[in-house]
Formats: structure tokens, C-alpha cells, sequence
């Protein structure tokens, strides 16, 4: 299965001292992915948050391999899969567009939660999850 991806391009003030994008910066480019790919598939944060289910981030581990700098074009690649009853795994990798330099490797692993507690996911982000194109 190819993975869902989205073209991005590094800001002037994403930049540290250094002239390479904080590390911290890494996390918004694959949250926005994430969302957009979520948003492809069909889910949608506002309604499930109206429904009394929030998909919130549980645990996130990352790799970084090469630093991008200022004007960089690069891809951020997600694919999600299920673990378990409760959690769905994101894996997440960032290539340089122009030369497909692999920059940062992720696993974020999210849970669904109603009222502060965790719960299975609803069937339908299960589908679509389930589902991916």
C-alpha cells in the first residue's frame, strides 16, 4: 500500500541559531500530515470531538537522521495500522523532495478517548482507517 503524502516547505522562523529547523518543528510538519491524511480518508477531528470521541496522541518516538534547512522542499509520508483494541499506529517518515534524503522517521502511536478515559475507536475510523487508499 502506497502511503498518503503531502509537500511541504521549511520556513524562515522554523529555523534555529544553527539555520536547520528546530527539532521541535519536526512534530507540527507530522501532525499536519496527519490530520490532512485523516481528512483524505474521510475523518474528521471537529466531528468526532462533537460525537464525544478525541483521537489523542499517546506516545511518539522519533528518528532524526538529517537536519532540513531554510527553504528546503520535503514530503512527509504517513500510513496508519491498528494495534490491538485500543491503539493505531502512525508511521511517519519526512524525505528532501529533491533527492528523497530520508530526514526523520516516526512512530506515533494514538488512542481514542471519551471523557478522559480510553476507549476502542468507532467503527466508522476503523473502516476508513481499515480502508486506506
Amino acid at each position: 500500500m502506497k502511503p498518503f503524502s503531502i509537500t511541504l516547505s521549511v520556513r524562515d522562523y522554523e529555523l534555529d541559531i544553527q539555520g536547520v529547523v528546530n527539532n521541535a518543528i519536526y512534530q507540527n510538519y507530522l501532525e499536519h500530515a496527519r490530520h490532512e491524511f485523516l481528512k483524505k480518508i474521510g475523518l474528521d477531528f471537529i466531528a468526532l470531538h462533537n460525537q464525544g470521541t478525541d483521537p489523542v496522541v499517546h506516545k511518539i518516538e522519533l528518528e532524526y537522521k538529517k537536519p532540513l534547512q531554510g527553504g528546503d522542499v520535503f514530503e512527509v509520508q504517513v500510513r496508519a495500522e491498528q494495534e490491538g483494541n485500543l491503539r493505531f499506529i502512525f508511521w511517519q517518515d519526512i524525505f528532501l523532495k529533491e533527492n528523497q534524503t530520508h530526514i526523520l522517521k516516526a512512530k506515533v502511536t494514538a488512542v481514542f478517548m471519551k471523557n478522559g478515559r480510553p476507549i476502542r475507536p468507532p467503527k466508522k475510523v476503523i473502516e476508513a482507517l481499515h480502508n486506506q487508499a
